[in-house]
């Protein structure tokens, strides 16, 4: 019996996989690891803990709010703490997402989907464990599957608009690299 393209993975699917693999890596997160450089240019691994923290409530209030303010929400948790929230966010994340929500989120003069809200949420949580992991020194992969599931994300919403504020320049890869280089490639990332 022949079967049609399989159908791409929902939001609730990309942030269960993007919050399973950021969880592994956050678990080898060290006290002594909080001062140290990430990836992400002039942010410590604490001050990007603490932006995980207040991306993972605006992802969590995505699921049902009318409208998303635009400002962040500082988090004036200090050292291991803030990894403790994260790892809470993250578990009560996926709840808000059950079932998966529909309809638009006002976020400024836009109404997005919540399934796009969700899939650059993913996009957004996997990045981040990636950047933790650098920071670390455990240098965790981002799963083939994950990456692949995650790349059109990134083409279609990580535009040159984003450049350099949110995002570094692309990087050239050649043609056969493996998914999560070509998808860190595309978000500035070496």
């Amino acid at each position: 019996m022949a079967t049609g393209p399989a159908r791409p993975p929902g939001a609730v699917e990309l942030l269960e996989r993007s919050i399973a693999y950021t969880g592994g890596v956050l678990a080898e997160v060290r006290a002594e690891h909080l001062d140290r450089a990430t990836p992400c240019a002039q942010w410590d691994l604490l001050a990007l803990l603490r932006h995980m923290d207040d991306s993972l409530d605006a992802f969590a209030a995505a699921a049902s709010a009318p409208a998303l303010s635009l400002a962040p929400s500082p988090s004036g948790l200090e050292g291991m703490a803030v990894v403790d929230r994260i790892r809470w966010r993250a578990c009560t994340l996926l709840g808000h997402w059950h079932p998966e929500p529909v309809g638009s989120v006002g976020l400024g003069d836009l109404a997005l989907p919540r399934e796009l809200l969700g899939a650059v949420g993913a996009l957004e949580i996997t990045l981040h464990g990636w950047d933790v992991a650098q920071a670390t020194g455990s240098r965790r992969p981002i799963p083939p599957a994950l990456a692949m599931d995650l790349w059109p994300v990134a083409r279609d919403h990580v535009t040159d608009l984003d450049r350099p504020a949110r995002f570094g320049a692309e990087v050239d890869v050649p043609d056969t690299a493996s998914p999560q280089t070509r998808l860190l490639a595309h978000t500035g990332r070496r």
